[in-house]
């Protein structure tokens, strides 16, 4: 205990403002976690020197950063509580984009001198700076209504963004010089571009890895190089952060100490060349956090005082977030210190392990030592140093990582001990190649070919790296439930059952497809096994083709041979010549998913290709440990009492229908039939026939079923287990249904 307290006197004399970082922390909580405020703000007083003044401080620094949050936040999420659209006149400030590779940018909206920042939409003509009469449509969307997708809201309340902006007509009033370094940076950043990726093929991986690295373009997260890097623990040599800064810095550093340049001047230099980094990467957060690190660490030569890491970490964390408190929920933000504060504290001790391969023999001289071994043993020096850093900050983002993304990388502390050394060849020669290709084409064209080879090691290296047994897993599974119907928005229909490795009962239009269904399989890291198709309407198999060219179809069970859909007639062609197996359904069938869980195949799609695709429906019982799920598709009335008289086996716990295009769907008699006690009903606002009648849900009301309106409820998440079966609405916590044996 004796040991413990001096570290702490000691961390309390060298770094007094760490005190003041977790009374910020402590201000920022108030608002959503008041218990953490709490904690913090005990902490701090106990890390505060026992004085009235620092006391006193560390108390107004809390009610600060709290009244900030709340001056801040509170019109945000008052603006952004549901969606609307209006339209809007006013004058438009256009800012910086928000992504270097989007059309997108931030923007001030002054309406007789009320302002918001908004985001102004199809921006691409926009400069940095310009002041515009505008005329278009102000609006803020809607919450997401599946899983799996980015939270734009939640995006936009950290941003503090009161919504979007659409401009429809527009009058270039003046121009705000301040907003010049913008322009420039934008412009360089292009320029920058051209040069160091020229003579390089476009889509070799070599010129992805650079564009990458260098100006934190990623590739598609379902690209080979995403997927090599993600497994591997090393994605954030692709993200302009502070390990991009960094080693910027220190490039322009090693340059510097050959020149005759005073120590003090060498200093703002690197700390301009960090800056001008981050203003053409897209001044993104994390790159303008390290920048302001590095100042706050720098800085101390200017005042001729010993620098401290603790210190400069937590000044740069007190006005990082009197700037804006509702950083502290990033999780960029949240790595970006907890891997720069578990270096600070852990490095040392993890050098006790890597410092043994730098080792000598302690009654072996060093002078003795020849030229040679002098730099053998630096470079050893240097990756046991490298080797404790990657280490420790694979400890410090490791419960975040686990925490938000729920992924474990044992091998990152491996790959970055190898990756970051390669990152810092690839940028000195990016910044190589940029200087002397301006001078020379071909001189140019030769450093990035060089420059190619080193980044497509980089590649091959993460790709290795991510093959290794055990070295990356999942901490828990990414998919919310274990049946997810989505809500397609437009009528359409769309599942996935998270067995053998994912089904799909139906896939949703190319619409649904491109806007979220691709994203959110990516998210969730599945390819389905085996797809269901209910039958041919565009709505419900739209996304076939797609999915086909991009692999993510491996057996498909038809509902008809043809149809009249032109989507379900390119796939049938297509399929043919791919490594995916289609069948037709067969009434009686069962296809085994699992142990315990099995689809039974009750009737297909009629033969008369001229007939409506909802009058050639292919009905599905999935058995799930003894509960039963009915899957009728557009069922229309007709085929219900079909069914019905055939005699076939109806019975079923839930039903997921949708709603036929001419006739009716769900009658009374065919509920009975199947002696369900929840109806999930897929639905839209347009068509009509899309939205169930007011008639029809009372009457469901009354007669005591559990109705879900996926108008209302959004995606609906099952998990089953023997004994019982939970529903769940994603968009209401307050609408769930628990069935019990």
């Amino acid at each position: 205990m004796a040991w413990v307290h001096k570290k702490w006197r000691h961390l309390v004399a060298v770094a007094p403002l760490v005190s003041f970082a977790l009374a910020c922390l402590a201000g920022a909580s108030c608002g959503d976690f008041p218990e953490c405020a709490v904690f913090f703000t005990v902490l701090a007083l106990a890390m505060a020197r026992p004085t009235f003044f620092w006391w006193t401080g560390i108390v107004a620094m809390v009610v600060v950063v709290a009244w900030r949050s709340e001056l801040l936040e509170s019109p945000v999420k008052e603006s952004l509580a549901s969606p609307s659209s209006e339209f809007v006149e006013g004058v438009l400030t256009v800012g910086r984009k928000i992504s270097p590779t989007q059309g997108k940018r931030f923007g001030v909206l002054d309406e007789g001198g009320v302002k918001r920042r908004v985001i102004i939409f199809e921006a691409e003509d926009f400069q940095p700076g310009e002041i515009r009469r505008m005329k278009g449509k102000f609006f803020v969307p809607s919450r997401e209504r599946n899983p799996g997708l980015f939270s734009q809201i939640e995006f936009w309340e950290r941003q503090g963004i009161f919504g979007g902006v659409w401009v429809k007509e527009s009058e270039l009033e003046s121009v705000n010089w301040a907003s010049a370094p913008y322009r420039w940076a934008e412009n360089l950043r292009e320029e920058l571009s051209i040069l160091i990726t020229r003579g390089i093929p476009v889509g070799s991986s070599g010129r992805d890895v650079i564009i990458a690295m260098v100006l934190g373009e990623k590739p598609p997260r379902d690209s080979a190089i995403s997927r090599a890097f993600r497994q591997s623990g090393a994605m954030h040599v692709f993200a302009v952060s502070g390990l991009h800064v960094t080693l910027v810095g220190a490039i322009f550093w090693m340059v510097l100490m050959h020149l005759p340049v005073p120590r003090r001047v060498g200093v703002f230099l690197v700390i301009l060349a960090m800056l001008i980094y981050a203003l053409v990467t897209g001044l993104r957060p994390p790159a303008v956090r390290a920048t302001l690190m590095a100042v706050c660490f720098l800085g101390a030569f200017f005042f001729r005082r010993r620098p401290s890491v603790f210190n400069a970490l937590a000044l740069s964390f007190v006005l990082v977030v009197l700037w804006r408190p509702s950083q502290v929920f990033d999780v960029g933000f949240q790595l970006s210190y907890g891997v720069l504060l578990a270096i600070g504290v852990g490095v040392g001790v993890a050098l006790k392990l890597t410092g043994k391969i730098a080792e000598l023999d302690p009654f072996f001289p060093s002078r003795l030592l020849s030229d040679g071994q002098r730099k053998i043993l630096k470079v050893r020096t240097y990756f046991a140093h490298l080797g404790a850093s990657s280490f420790a900050a694979w400890l410090g983002s490791m419960p975040i990582i686990i925490w938000h993304f729920g992924v474990v990388t044992p091998i990152a502390a491996l790959t970055s001990l190898l990756l970051i050394p390669v990152t810092m060849v690839i940028l000195a020669l990016a910044f190589f190649s940029a200087i002397v290709g301006s001078l020379d084409d071909r001189l140019g064209i030769g450093v990035n070919r060089l420059n190619e080879g080193v980044a497509t090691s980089a590649f091959y290296f993460a790709k290795g790296f991510s093959k290794v047994p055990f070295g990356h897993w999942r901490s828990r599974r990414l998919i919310p439930g274990d049946w997810v119907v989505f809500d397609t928005h437009d009528g359409g229909a769309a599942s996935f059952l998270d067995v053998q490795g994912g089904v799909m009962i139906d896939v949703g239009s190319e619409k649904f497809f491109m806007r979220e269904l691709r994203s959110i399989l990516g998210q969730w890291e599945v390819e389905p096994a085996v797809t269901f198709l209910t039958h041919p309407d565009g709505d419900h198999i739209g996304a076939l083709p797609e999915m086909l060219n991009e692999g993510l179809l491996r057996q498909v069970v038809l509902p008809v041979d043809n149809a009249l859909s032109p989507k379900y007639r390119e796939f049938l062609a297509q399929v043919k010549g791919v490594d995916c197996e289609a069948n037709l359904g067969r009434a009686g069938k069962r296809i085994e998913l699992a142990e315990q869980v099995w689809v039974e195949i009750l009737s297909v799609g009629g033969k008369e290709i001229r007939n409506i695709a909802d009058n050639r429906n292919m009905v599905i019982k999935v058995h799930w440990k003894n509960w039963k799920i009915l899957v009728t598709g557009d069922l229309g009335m007709v085929d219900e009492l079909d069914l019905m008289a055939k005699g076939v086996d109806l019975s079923a716990d839930i039903i997921l229908m949708g709603h036929h295009e001419w006739g009716f769907s769900g009658q009374h008699q065919f509920f009975e039939a199947t002696g369900a006690k929840v109806i999930i009903s897929t639905d839209a606002s347009y068509p009509r026939h899309e939205m169930p009648r007011e008639s029809w849900v009372k009457h469901l009301n009354e007669e005591g079923y559990y109705f879900f309106n996926q108008w209302k409820t959004g995606a609906v998440i099952m998990d089953f287990s023997v004994d019982e079966v939970s529903i769940q609405s994603y968009l209401d916590d307050e609408i769930r249904v628990v069935l019990q044996r």
